[in-house]
């Protein structure tokens, strides 16, 4: 019978356990992440650049 990757290990809180039982690479995700915060940092300077050049043009 098939078994969900994961089941009898423990995962009823999900996170890392789950992860390496699911044979995901915690490294992948940890790179995700940061790409996902240079991002978003770097659409918050965006709209600010944006928001202040509006406000100068109402003048």
């Amino acid at each position: 019978m098939y078994k969900m990757p994961g089941a009898g290990v423990g995962v009823a809180g999900g996170g890392v356990g789950t992860l390496a039982a699911t044979g995901a690479d915690v490294g992948w995700w940890v790179t995700m992440g940061v790409l996902l915060v240079i991002l978003g940092i770097a659409a918050l300077i965006a709209v600010h650049r944006r928001n202040r050049r509006f406000a100068r043009s109402d003048g």
